[in-house]
């Protein structure tokens, strides 16, 4: 019943916005050797698109989970500020060598997002790092350590999100939207992780839910869908 209540919502976005796209995932840069078994899904046509419906030449924007600088890039070219934050170290100096204003990329924990030096942000969007149901290792430490299975695993990650958005959107001025990126994941054993459902009950927590925006894909995503979600929330 949940998976529906998300599903299904009414979208409300208060702009002549398509519920449903069809997008190149095409990238400008390849990325060097010691990344090559690394995927990249996040498209830099979703990011440019989101771009022109919800800012303008000049905003301000955050990326809390930068990875290779997708939107950064993107936003560079649309003369767009864009900062992002990378935990993993050798992401965040990869991205900071490919950017026009390397500064905006900041090496840190969006976890600890009230730590960092930003501005009031006018909109933020992203792919934040997936977690199956039954998965050990820590998204937000770019899974080197593992999460307590005491401490609920896959429900801390969740509770971990919710306190990521709480603290973004502090930055936020008002009425600005955040956008996040999500599949849904088939597993080999035949369960489904919801996991877009789920992220988008966790952020409701802290920013208002105003509905998803249907993501086609030409190819499978890699967690077993040729589609995904863009989940749309407003302060």
């Amino acid at each position: 019943m949940r998976a529906e209540t998300f599903l299904w919502i009414h979208c409300n976005f208060g702009v002549n916005l398509k519920t449903f796209l069809s997008l190149k995932n095409s990238h400008s840069k390849i990325l060097p050797p010691q990344f090559a078994n690394q995927d990249v899904r996040y498209s830099e046509a979703l990011v440019e698109h989101f771009l022109q419906e919800f800012t303008k030449e000049g905003d301000v924007v955050l990326d809390p989970f930068m990875g290779f600088g997708t939107t950064l890039l993107v936003a560079e070219r649309m003369k767009r500020t864009c900062y992002g934050v990378e935990f993993d170290s050798k992401r965040h100096q990869y991205v900071q060598s490919i950017l026009q204003y390397p500064h905006l990329a900041l090496h840190g924990d969006s976890r600890a997002l009230n730590s960092l030096a930003l501005p009031a942000l006018d909109f933020s969007i992203t792919s934040p790092p997936y977690m199956g149901k039954h998965h050990k290792e820590n998204p937000f430490t770019a899974y080197t350590t593992l999460l307590d299975p005491d401490g609920g695993g896959y429900k801390a990650y969740l509770s971990d999100l919710t306190k990521i958005y709480g603290q973004l959107a502090d930055k936020l001025k008002p009425s600005s939207r955040a956008v996040l990126e999500v599949s849904n994941l088939k597993h080999e054993d035949g369960t489904v992780t919801t996991l877009a459902w789920d992220i988008a009950q966790a952020v409701s927590a802290v920013l208002n839910f105003e509905g998803e925006i249907v993501m086609s894909w030409p190819d499978d995503c890699g967690y077993g869908y040729d589609h995904s979600y863009c989940l749309v929330f407003r302060k």
